[in-house]
């Protein structure tokens, strides 16, 4: 039975127990009170979600650093391993370099002087992937297949050196010959002597790049342009917003792309060729190096070309 006793006092008589409880309402809000504590309020609940997506903003970047670091690591050894198979394939080859066009069994060339020469049957470092909308059409083990036609195969007996750990799924060569180097003959690069197919027309082979990781597969050989300030292939923007490549003393390297206009060419890459030119100073200086790394100079004056 519950007697009210004033505003702030109620008093309760308990049969079973013969005896009388008296409390104040002061007394049952604070009971109220007790029982609610250790339970979250729903903007309490979301003030904690708030902070661990806060915590977990910081720190994930930090741990994944590492990992970035090991996956390039890897691919820096991957192209020191192909450009001394490439340097091996020459030696045995009486100097001559590799077929850079990947998949391209029936080339022609032109001479320093003409007439241009067809070569059917020359091996080209890695056999032809079929691609359809950018992705391979056969799975792993016939792509290693077609590692295993190519060129190389008998200098690197292991299908994961041709390939980034970084690289995309079911894409299982992600490097590429750049032109300069037996690849894709550009027009007036071999009447200057900046396309070559023997070891020794090479002048620096310290300065000349031989491979670049572009992250994919990919037929024929890396395209830059020699004659225009512009990229024909985008550029590879691999390894938080760099490029690794290796070069004809078989050295590997990372590059940072310093161009805003460069790192957006790669990732979105929806322009044409004659699109592809740089915007800004710091991509300018992109292409420039990348240029000079691939023919050993520039086919035109930067000046001329910038106004």
């Amino acid at each position: 039975m519950l007697f009210e006793v004033g505003e702030d006092l109620r008093v309760s008589f308990e049969y079973s127990d013969k005896h009388i409880v008296i409390r104040s309402r002061t007394e049952e809000r604070r009971e109220s009170a007790m029982r609610r504590k250790g339970k979250f309020t729903l903007i309490e609940l979301f003030v904690v979600i708030a902070i661990i997506a806060l915590l977990m903003a910081i720190f994930m970047p930090a741990r994944s650093r590492p990992r970035e670091l090991g996956k390039r690591a890897v691919c820096l050894g991957n192209l020191k391993q192909l450009s001394l198979a490439w340097v091996f394939y020459s030696d045995e080859n009486d100097g001559k370099l590799v077929n850079g066009e990947a998949g391209n069994w029936n080339r022609l060339i032109s001479n320093p002087t003409p007439p241009p020469t067809n070569i059917c049957g020359e091996p080209p470092w890695v056999s032809d992937i079929l691609l359809q909308n950018g992705n391979p059409t056969t799975d792993k083990r016939s792509q290693e297949q077609k590692i295993k036609d190519g060129a190389l195969w008998e200098y690197i007996k292991n299908p994961k050196v041709f390939r980034c750990p970084a690289g995309k799924i079911n894409h299982w060569v992600t490097y590429q010959i750049v032109d300069s180097m037996n690849g894709f003959q550009q027009p007036d690069t071999a009447s200057e002597g900046v396309w070559v197919n023997k070891r020794e027309k090479l002048s620096k082979p310290g300065d000349k790049i031989v491979f670049i990781d572009v992250g994919e597969v990919r037929s024929s050989s890396y395209h830059v342009s020699y004659r225009e300030a512009k990229w024909l292939d985008m550029p590879p923007v691999r390894h938080r917003d760099g490029a690794t490549v290796s070069f004809a003393d078989t050295h590997a390297v990372y590059w940072k792309w310093k161009g805003e206009d460069t790192i957006g060419f790669g990732r979105n890459d929806k322009s044409s060729d004659g699109e592809r030119q740089p915007t800004s100073p710091e991509g300018k200086e992109d292409l420039q190096e990348l240029q000079e790394a691939v023919w050993g100079k520039l086919g035109y004056k930067p000046g001329a070309v910038d106004e």
